[in-house]
C-alpha cells in the first residue's frame, strides 16, 4: 500500500508537470476554436515605445530576449526567429501598475490571431526588481464568431532591456541626421534624399522613374515631422533608434520612433513607426 500511495503521488505531479513553470520561462496554452498552441517559454521586454509597459512572449520554443528586445519591429523579428511551420506566439502587455494592457495571440499554419484585453483573470505578482511573473487565465471558454477562446498562460522569466548607450541631448549625430533627412522631404530634394536613406528599396524608387519619385516622396511626406524634436536616443554600434516628436505638413502632432543605421560611415534614415497625438 505504502509504494500504491507513492506511485499515485509521483502520477499526479506528472499530469500536473505541463503546467508547472520552470525557474525561468512559461507554460500553458492558447485554445482558439480547433487552434491550440501549447506554449513552454517566455521572455519579457520592455515596451518598444519605452513608455514604461512591459511585454511578455509566450512560445512554443525559445527565443532569444536580446535579439526581440533591440529589434524595432518586434513582432516581425519574433516571426523570423520562430521560422515557418505550424507554430505562434501570445503576447501579453503589462502597464507599469502591474495590470493588463491587452493580449494579442499569432499562429501560422492555420493562418489565426485575436486581440482582447479585460477579459479572463489577469494577476502579476510581487518580484524582485527584474522579473516578471504572473498568470492570465480564462477557462471557461468564450464564444467568438463561432471559435471557442480559452487560455492559462504563466510566465516567470528576467526583464530584458535592449542593449546600448543613451545618445546626447539632441541625438548625436544620429539625430541631426534625422533632422537633415525631414528637411529634405519637407523640401522634395531627392538628391539629398538619396544620400540619407538607408533602405535599398526606397533608393530605387527614388531612382526609377518620375512616377515612382513622386510616389514615393508622397509617402515620405505624409506623417513626417517638417520640425522634429528628438526627445531622447539609444545607439548600439551601428544602429540608433530616435525617439521623436513635429508636426507633419498636415498639421498633425506625430510622435513614435525612427530607426537610423550608420552605412559607410554616414547616419541614415531606415524606418520610422510614428502615430498622431492629438
Amino acid at each position: 500500500m505504502q509504494f500504491l500511495g507513492a506511485f499515485l503521488v509521483g502520477l499526479a505531479l506528472l499530469v500536473q508537470a505541463p503546467l508547472a513553470i520552470a525557474a525561468d520561462g512559461g507554460s500553458g496554452y492558447f485554445r482558439k476554436g480547433r487552434v491550440q498552441l501549447d506554449l513552454h517559454h517566455a521572455i519579457a521586454v520592455p515596451s518598444a515605445e519605452d513608455d514604461g509597459r512591459i511585454y511578455v512572449y509566450l512560445t512554443p520554443a525559445p527565443l532569444d530576449a536580446a535579439q526581440v528586445a533591440r529589434a524595432f519591429r518586434r513582432e516581425i523579428r519574433v516571426d523570423e526567429l520562430l521560422g515557418d511551420g505550424s507554430t505562434g506566439y501570445v503576447r501579453i502587455c503589462i502597464t507599469p501598475e502591474s495590470e493588463e494592457c491587452g493580449l494579442y495571440f499569432s499562429h501560422n499554419q492555420p493562418s489565426s490571431s485575436f486581440n482582447s484585453f479585460g477579459s479572463g483573470a489577469f494577476t502579476r505578482e510581487v518580484t524582485p526588481p527584474g522579473r516578471v511573473k504572473g498568470r492570465w487565465v480564462k477557462a471557461e471558454p468564450e464564444d467568438f464568431f463561432g471559435e471557442d477562446i480559452a487560455y492559462d498562460l504563466q510566465f516567470d522569466t528576467v526583464l530584458t532591456a535592449p542593449a546600448g548607450q543613451p545618445l546626447p541631448e539632441g541625438g548625436g549625430a544620429p539625430g541631426q541626421a534625422y533632422r537633415q533627412w525631414t528637411a529634405a522631404v519637407a523640401r522634395g530634394d531627392v538628391a539629398a534624399l538619396r544620400d540619407l536613406v538607408g533602405d535599398e528599396d526606397s533608393r530605387a524608387r527614388l531612382d526609377y522613374d518620375e512616377a515612382n519619385r513622386l510616389a514615393a516622396l508622397k509617402e515620405f511626406r505624409d506623417g513626417t515631422p517638417v520640425q522634429p524634436r528628438v526627445l531622447r536616443g539609444r545607439v548600439e554600434g551601428d544602429a540608433a533608434t530616435l525617439w521623436v516628436e513635429g508636426t507633419d505638413r498636415d498639421g498633425f502632432v506625430r510622435r513614435g520612433r525612427v530607426r537610423m543605421q550608420r552605412i559607410e560611415g554616414s547616419w541614415r534614415y531606415m524606418d520610422a513607426d510614428l502615430v498622431n497625438v492629438q
